[in-house]
């Protein structure tokens, strides 16, 4: 009896060891600064080495990055001799060849605004529509940008602006394609787009995963491959050079290769213990944002079969992005500026 019982001792043992992480596998983060936004930080771009941030009810912002300061912020804009305040900013994209500021309020229409590095943001016109979930924008020509947006109504939208005068104020305005060819249908509900901006274009569209789209150049019209399911909702992506990564909100994360979209239908899931809210990659590095419980990392190098580095509680986190080496999260306390070791 006695040897039975630590025999028992033993397995409960070596099943604890087990279920312990191997802390020599793990990475750690250390958090350099924390900007302070006010709002929460919600989403990033990055140029050079300015920050542009969408900074919730705090509005738009830019901080210059090696020296963690604050350049300018702008709660608001002046349209026809009104100042109007940003309720909560939700997405936010530079166009630095053309001077272009793009935000958008949670689920609305994508302003653009003028700003060639000075201290004044002025308001252009507003573009694409009312239910605009996320969207990425290529310069394109001479004058020219190309915008992409998941819409949450007509799917994958479209076009290709040009300056126009109008009445003495400079709207940008699409020229191509015709308006009825500007949105591809989608059964799904579109919640996030990425591009590469030459050949292709993923979209999650919620319930019924992820699609592709390739395109023969930036601007050309885009052509639909195929769609994979996700376990659980596909709320954002983000392109490799071999497939794509998806935030599955409680369902975690899937990786899905290219050629999946057209073949096997193939998808390789993890961090299916989490609810992971937006990806971000850096050759053999993936940052999940976990909203509440921070961030998670994980090892990339093969993308079939990623292997968890760590979790850290650093916060609510909403996204990141990789700047010169280093991770910038945004979150409720901030813009988290962290250094990856592994």
């Amino acid at each position: 009896m006695t040897n039975i019982k630590k025999s028992v001792l033993i397995l409960i043992l070596i099943l604890q060891s087990c279920m312990e992480p191997n802390t020599e596998d793990l990475w750690s983060v250390s958090i350099e600064t924390i900007m302070q936004t006010e709002g929460f930080a919600r989403s990033i771009t990055v140029e050079g080495s300015s920050a542009f941030v969408a900074a919730g009810q705090s509005g738009v912002q830019v901080w210059d990055l090696p020296g963690h300061s604050l350049l300018y912020d702008y709660k608001g804009y002046e349209e026809l001799g009104t100042f109007l305040e940003f309720e909560d900013l939700a997405l936010v994209g530079r166009d630095a060849i053309n001077d272009l500021l793009f935000v958008s309020e949670s689920n609305q229409d994508v302003k653009i605004f003028h700003f060639d590095g000075g201290d004044s943001l002025i308001y252009r016109n507003t573009i694409m529509s009312a239910r605009t979930k996320d969207f990425i924008s290529y310069p394109s020509g001479s004058g020219q940008f190309v915008m992409y947006s998941a819409d949450n109504d007509d799917g994958l939208k479209w076009s290709i602006y040009e300056p126009v005068d109008v009445f003495d104020q400079i709207n940008w305005n699409p020229v191509y394609p015709p308006i009825e060819d500007a949105e591809l249908y989608t059964p799904g509900k579109p919640l996030g787009i990425d591009s590469d901006g030459q050949s292709k274009i993923v979209m999650a569209v919620d319930q019924l995963g992820v699609e592709l789209y390739t395109i023969d150049s930036l601007g050309a019209n885009p052509e639909f491959v195929g769609r994979v399911d996700t376990e659980g909702n596909a709320e954002k992506v983000t392109l490799s050079t071999s497939g794509v990564f998806v935030a599955c909100d409680n369902a975690g994360a899937t990786y899905i290769p290219f050629e999946s979209f057209s073949t096997s239908k193939i998808s390789f899931s993890f961090a299916q213990d989490f609810t992971v809210d937006h990806i971000a990659t850096n050759s053999n590095i993936a940052v999940l944002s976990l909203g509440s419980k921070g961030i998670a990392l994980y090892d990339i190098s093969n993308p079939e079969s990623p292997i968890e580095r760590g979790v850290f509680p650093i916060g609510y986190s909403y996204m990141s992005a990789f700047w010169e080496g280093k991770l910038l999260v945004c979150s409720r306390e901030g813009l988290q500026l962290i250094t990856i070791t592994q």
